[in-house]
């Protein structure tokens, strides 16, 4: 048997707990996106983690019948056939840890968002630098227009969800619904474009399926008039504007503040939270819609909890688009 130093003395304990909690730690302090940055690369090495341990599992899967730590044991007496045997073993883990790996971590990318990413990233930088996340707007638009990654409308301006009474469009799925006489109940498309007259003279119901670049630019006003709106209102926390957002892209601004002053009248509830406090007290209808199997409330609470955490799909937009 081998003599084990106590813990603390070891550098394995400093190099595997106290180095990477340092690491960490100061990434938070020094970079300029404060604890979001070591956030999401904690994330990555949380899925090298469960590779570690699939890994493990496969190896002793794979040779119950064999003890690697005895194998290493009578290689360093010089054994040949121990050595040979440890050395196998290494291989095989190694191959096995680096296919775990490789598909634990892997966030396949739309080919559409391959190709609009350069341009998104063009948008955000013209129209709205400070956004609070970039990726966020990556998410968002997978989530409007990819019933699957590889769907031909994943990604698209062709995109398009039409019914009697309503047409969302493009890559923003910006909407328009008609009322059962036939009179126009509301346009997102107009409204949005009200907001920024001269950035998006050019979109019209055409060219929303045409122009990715409109499609991205309306999302981005849409967006930014709302999180200006919060600010101003006193929200500060930058992914609470981000989430109060979403539910109003997907249900209505209007819904959103109706449900902050709910929540302000409740004990122990922050109106200028979502998660855990806003988020609880939905005031939409919870009646399942026809067609859908969600009411109205679930959907709008599942678009958030979609879109605006780091998972399950903003992660996959942080290489392309920025945090």
């Amino acid at each position: 048997m081998f003599d084990r130093k106590p813990s603390l003395t070891r550098w394995r304990t400093w190099a595997v707990l106290v180095l990477p909690a340092l690491v960490i730690l100061g990434t938070a302090l020094l970079s300029p996106d404060g604890w979001r940055d070591p956030l999401v690369k904690c994330i990555g090495l949380a899925w090298s983690a469960l590779a570690v341990a699939l890994t493990h599992s496969a190896r002793t899967a794979l040779f119950d019948y064999v003890q690697a730590g005895q194998a290493w044991r009578k290689s360093l007496e010089g054994s040949t056939g121990a050595g040979l045997s440890f050395l196998g073993i290494c291989v095989v883990t190694a191959a096995l840890f680096l296919g775990l790996v490789s598909f634990a971590r892997a966030q396949p990318l739309p080919p559409g968002a391959v190709a609009l990413g350069p341009a998104v990233l063009q948008e955000i930088d013209q129209h709205w630098p400070d956004i609070p996340r970039r990726s966020y707007v990556g998410a968002l638009i997978e989530k409007e227009t990819c019933i699957t990654l590889r769907h031909p409308y994943c990604w698209s301006t062709a995109a398009r969800l039409k019914t009697a009474r309503e047409e969302g469009a493009g890559l923003g799925q910006l909407t328009r619904a008609w009322a059962a006489d036939g009179s126009l109940r509301f346009d997102a498309l107009a409204e949005v474009r009200a907001l920024a007259p001269a950035a998006l003279r050019d979109l019209t119901w055409a060219t929303v399926y045409q122009r990715a670049d409109l499609g991205v630019r309306a999302i981005l006003v849409k967006l930014r008039h709302c999180d200006r709106r919060l600010q101003q209102l006193g929200v500060a926390d930058d992914m609470a504007r981000v989430a109060f957002c979403d539910a109003g892209y997907n249900g209505g601004d209007g819904g959103v503040q109706s449900e902050r002053r709910a929540c302000g009248l409740v004990a122990g509830c922050d109106p200028d939270q979502w998660f855990g406090h806003v988020e609880r007290h939905c005031l939409k209808s919870r009646a399942k819609w026809q067609g859908y199997g969600d009411s109205a409330c679930d959907i709008n609470r599942k678009h958030v909890a979609a879109t605006v955490p780091i998972e399950p799909r903003r992660v996959r937009y942080v290489a392309l688009l920025g945090v």
